[in-house]
């Protein structure tokens, strides 16, 4: 019962220019590079679509908020989480400040006037992590369209917790990666139901340019 009425909620959700942010989550070599510790399959091949969805957001004026994962190489604001890095620790391709891992990946592209959020955490909601709440908040954005990697862990996180703060989120299910097809399909199944609304690249790229075309 309450699976079929969040359905019929979110078929009314709209993007809207006013209300809607874009976040761009952890597109960064360490996820992204071929060979990189923690590669998602078919991150590379995402980027050209985000590049376009990131233009046409722009072009709307609606905030472009690109997250990235940077934490102390020294792991002193990671808690627990630093014993489940690998060992031996992988050097440059990790995501922590200063290294190459934590750069975004080639080919992405990201404007001056983009706003760029730093995480510690999985999730870019969960207090502490980052400030990318209240830069919500203080853009007056109720609603967001998420993308990026990893589809079940940190877009994932980040999505759930949107949605429990009461964030709209709009899940581009296409332009999300993991480290298999398999736990990426099976996550989308469970944000579907319960966090969010997916939609394809494709229905995100029509829904704005409908927008644009109105203006």
């Amino acid at each position: 019962m309450v699976r079929a009425r969040f359905s019929e909620i979110k078929e009314s959700w709209t993007i809207g220019v006013k209300n809607t942010a874009l976040v761009v989550i952890d597109m960064q070599r360490a996820y992204v590079d071929q060979g990189a510790p923690f590669e998602c399959v078919g991150a590379r091949e995402m980027v050209p679509g985000i590049n376009e969805l990131t233009a046409i957001c722009r072009s709307l004026k609606i905030p472009v908020i690109f997250v990235k994962m940077s934490r102390r190489a020294d792991l002193s604001d990671s808690d627990f989480m630093k014993d489940l890095e690998p060992k031996p620790a992988v050097g440059e391709m990790e995501a922590y400040e200063g290294k190459k891992g934590a750069e975004f990946c080639p080919g992405l592209n990201v404007d001056e006037d983009d706003y760029i959020v730093t995480k510690i955490r999985y999730s870019a909601l969960i207090p502490g992590s980052s400030t990318l709440e209240p830069l919500l908040r203080g853009l007056g954005r109720d609603s967001f369209i998420i993308c990026g990697v990893a589809t079940d862990v940190c877009v994932g996180t980040t999505t759930m917790d949107g949605m429990m703060l009461g964030f709209k989120v709009f899940f581009v299910g296409d332009l999300t990666a993991s480290i298999s097809e398999e736990r990426r399909k099976t996550a989308l199944e469970v944000y579907d139901m319960h966090f969010a609304k997916v939609i394809t690249f494709n229905e995100v790229m029509k829904e704005l340019a409908q927008l644009k075309a109105g203006r």
